[in-house]
């Protein structure tokens, strides 16, 4: 897909051409408390929600000495979904988020969007400016088979927390 999206590029470069910039996104309902939303959501994925005063306490609440947590920023929050969106340089620091058994992604309620549609909206700016890597994190991986066989974790973090910080 990268390829895909590398010679569009290149092609749009050669023509002296820009991309327009995608139009605003649909009105979405807000939520009367988006971070109560969020949080709701987040827990019926099956995601934890703490708060923290500073992100230094934040941080230091969750010391990675064995590996075994990925400590992150969350760049949007989906309330409606109680989705994590965070975008990455390479494929290679996505790993921090991907790959421990526990991962806590850093947030304000600044992050907060409604819905998917002005998430999609705000991360095209970051992906016209070049190649990136775009994480969606409800929850705790998971997959079924067609027998209905839940697994936790399947391709990821077994455990998923936001911790928002309040400063």
């Amino acid at each position: 897909m990268d390829r895909v999206f590398q010679r569009i590029r290149e092609n749009l470069a050669v023509a002296g051409t820009k991309s327009p910039p995608p139009p605003p996104p649909p009105p979405s309902p807000v939520p009367e408390d988006p971070v109560a939303t969020f949080r709701f959501r987040l827990e019926q994925a099956g995601g934890r929600w703490l708060e923290f005063a500073t992100e230094a306490a934040a941080r230091a609440a969750f010391p990675d000495d064995d590996g075994e947590t990925g400590v992150d920023r969350a760049d949007l929050l989906i309330a409606d979904t109680g989705t994590v969106v965070r975008t990455y340089a390479t494929r290679e620091e996505s790993r921090v988020s991907l790959v421990p058994p526990r991962t806590v992604f850093l947030a304000t309620a600044a992050t907060i969007v409604a819905g998917l549609p002005e998430a999609l909206w705000r991360l095209a700016e970051l992906h016209r400016a070049g190649p990136a890597y775009t994480v969606f994190v409800t929850g705790p991986s998971r997959t079924a088979d067609v027998e209905k066989q839940l697994v936790i974790p399947a391709h990821g973090p077994r455990e998923v927390i936001v911790a928002l910080v309040l400063e």
